[in-house]
């Protein structure tokens, strides 16, 4: 079902506007894949999100209103992505190793580039051989000869009045790519808020645990707003790929929206990480 995802030449169209390098690749789904990909999407009420998130009604934290099912989530994970023969078909694609290894190919130079105020990152990309794998190397010469990149799959889901505050990603980052499933019949104009924003800003932040440019509360996540400009926000289309390479100034937020009461919005994120 999933196999041409894996494929030696995407058509990755850049953004301009943003203040990273922000893409799309058009039609990475068929019409087929997209809609069976649609209807297994687990289905979390938000009484359910709210049982395994406790800052759920929080609305000072970035949780709010939110939940997300990843491999770090253990039973759960297994429970709904793990049984399902469509999502673990999905997630097993995007995977392979030889999709981490294209990515790296395309985007290499510009990787390179955005991790260029980051000395000890930019110098393992640049010196040792990139490699996408499954799972970490445990032998030693491996860690001098290779950097081992790896995908890691999310479910994510806001419900109605979420946000996420603006933020630059971790340090292992290097990628994020984003797919989104808008409600059938959604209009463009419910939908033009709803992909991920990026700000024009020159607030230096890599991320690190002690960065006091880091973001944690909802008057912080406000200050940055009005200090700094949106440039722009990604479409929510479906069948189309969307993605982002990690920088100093990658910053990237969801907007908070107000569709109704039942609204959830659904994407699935992927994540491309040094490890």
């Amino acid at each position: 079902m999933f196999n041409n995802l894996v494929k030696d030449n995407y058509k990755v169209s850049f953004f301009e506007k943003s203040n990273c390098y922000t893409f799309e690749i058009p039609n990475f789904f068929s019409e087929e894949q997209y809609d069976i990909l649609y209807k297994n999407l687990p289905n979390i009420e938000r009484g359910e999100a709210a049982n395994h998130n406790l800052e759920f009604y929080d609305k000072s934290k970035q949780n709010q209103l939110k939940d997300f099912i990843s491999e770090v989530n253990g039973d759960r994970y297994n429970k709904t992505v793990g049984k399902s023969l469509i999502l673990n078909e999905f997630v097993q694609q995007i995977k392979d190793p030889k999709f981490i290894n294209i990515l790296m190919k395309t985007f290499y130079f510009k990787i390179l580039k955005s991790r260029v105020y980051d000395p000890k990152n930019f110098l393992k990309l640049l010196i040792r051989k990139n490699r996408g794998v499954k799972q970490k190397s445990s032998l030693l010469i491996d860690k001098f000869l290779y950097n081992d990149i790896i995908t890691t799959v999310e479910f994510a889901y806001m419900y109605n009045g979420a946000q996420s505050y603006p933020h630059t990603d971790g340090m292992k980052k290097i990628m994020s790519l984003l797919l989104y499933f808008p409600d059938e019949n959604m209009s463009d104009e419910t939908s033009q808020n709803l992909g991920t924003t990026f700000y024009t800003s020159n607030e230096f932040n890599l991320q690190k645990k002690t960065s006091k440019n880091n973001i944690n509360t909802y008057e912080e996540s406000e200050n940055f707003k009005r200090r700094n400009n949106k440039s722009m926000t990604l479409p929510f289309k479906k069948k189309n790929l969307y993605g982002f390479i990690k920088s100093h100034k990658s910053w990237h937020s969801v907007e908070p929206f107000d569709i109704h009461p039942d609204f959830v919005r659904k994407n699935i994120n992927i994540n491309m990480l040094l490890i």
